[in-house]
């Protein structure tokens, strides 16, 4: 077994005459959020788990590059890639077809539309590089060069003939091969490992120490219990090595699936529960956080939050961009458009703001200063406090 560093040095060396550029960061453990398997080419390499690190086997990877170097790819004969003017991301045509459209949409953003009749135009009209509004080829690649599918790079292989985009028969044809099998890969990792219960591997995957696990939610209520709140008030760092999240379901799902993490509050050092991987790491993200259902509910679950009316900082931006009133620019009738605010060292809030009719004009701040920013925390946490106090459901000591 080698490491994910190991195994893309390997496949970047094994593949040196592969006349497909090679993506080797599309080995990554975030590929196993999916599936057991991470596709190279047309071809799976299987993932493994031990001591909370992601391992591959050697001889997959090095039979994957060599099947990508054995691939009869000729560069000089071309097809129409037969990009759709929209679609649900799941092909590979309507990916590349996105990241032009996200490419073209990234420069009228940055340098405005000069073309002419509506303004702005929508980038759908091709200009001589194929890219919508005034986007270069050379402006694109910056954006485009290191997008992979199945560990390659499609943009240096891609042309615009003057009405469509081309791409190498061999290639077009092994992309559509890597889809099918990523199809399959996606059935597979859908089904309980338990009961075998096909569903949406997205719901029903979820980490644990050893890997991935798909339960479907009998089968989890099966191997994990429902939290109740037994460690409530302990501080994280007192937590006996026995106390395992993974034998409880994670609290803030809303199907049953198993925890991994005991979640608590850093600011206050107080568990809050179990949760599993993914809402670890959404709620370590803050963005957002709040609007799942019973978000506040958790993070009130730490008794020197619902002391002090507070929530971690990393909610504030959230708390205070749902409650203040931005006014709008210059003789702009539209309220701006709102980025995701950061806090500052002082408890204010700086907020990056644009207005997407203006899009040649520079975004702006505006600070919310660290005495608002209390206030309408505060506000926030009580108006939260007397919810749960009217579902009965507020937490007490």
């Amino acid at each position: 077994m080698i490491s994910i560093d190991y195994a893309r040095r390997l496949l970047l060396e094994c593949t040196a005459q592969c006349p497909v550029p090679i993506a080797p960061d599309w080995l990554s453990r975030y590929t196993f959020q999916a599936g057991d398997y991470v596709i190279v080419g047309d071809t799976t390499v299987r993932g493994y788990k031990y001591n909370n690190r992601w391992r591959l086997d050697e001889r997959e990877v090095r039979a994957a590059a060599a099947h990508l170097v054995s691939l009869p790819v000729g560069l000089d004969d071309t097809v129409d890639a037969e990009l759709p003017m929209g679609g649900d991301h799941s092909s590979w045509r309507s990916r590349i077809r996105s990241w032009l459209d996200d490419a073209a949409y990234r420069h009228q953003s940055r340098h405005g539309c000069t073309c002419t009749g509506r303004q702005p135009c929508d980038r759908a009209r091709p200009n001589g590089d194929g890219l919508g509004c005034a986007t270069s080829r050379a402006e694109a690649e910056q954006f485009l060069g290191r997008r992979a599918l199945a560990a390659t790079l499609p943009w240096p292989l891609l042309a615009w003939s003057g009405t469509a985009w081309t791409l190498p028969r061999g290639y077009a044809a092994l992309l559509d091969r890597a889809d099918a099998l990523a199809a399959r890969c996606v059935t597979t990792s859908g089904a309980c490992s338990r009961c075998r219960t096909v569903g949406q591997a997205g719901q029903l995957r979820t980490a644990s120490t050893a890997g991935y696990v798909t339960l479907c939610p009998a089968c989890a209520t099966d191997v994990a219990r429902p939290y109740r709140d037994h460690l409530r008030g302990r501080r994280y760092t007192s937590l006996p090595v026995y106390a395992r999240a993974e034998g409880f379901l994670c609290r803030l799902c809303p199907v049953p699936r198993p925890a991994l993490y005991w979640d608590h509050c850093h600011e206050h050092g107080l568990v809050r529960g179990p949760v599993c991987a993914n809402c670890n790491a959404y709620e370590g993200g803050g963005a957002r956080f709040l609007d799942r259902p019973g978000a506040m509910r958790h993070l009130l679950q730490c008794e020197g939050c619902l002391q002090d009316r507070t929530v971690p900082p990393r909610h504030q931006p959230d708390i205070v961009l749902r409650t203040f009133v931005f006014a709008p620019h210059g003789a702009c009738p539209r309220p701006p458009d709102r980025a995701f605010g950061t806090m500052e060292a002082d408890g204010s809030v700086r907020f990056r703001l644009s207005c997407w009719q203006h899009p040649a004009q520079q975004a702006w701040d505006q600070i919310v200063p660290a005495s608002q920013v209390r206030e309408l925390v505060q506000a926030f946490v009580d108006a939260a406090v007397t919810g749960l106090d009217g579902d009965g459901d507020r937490p007490t000591g």
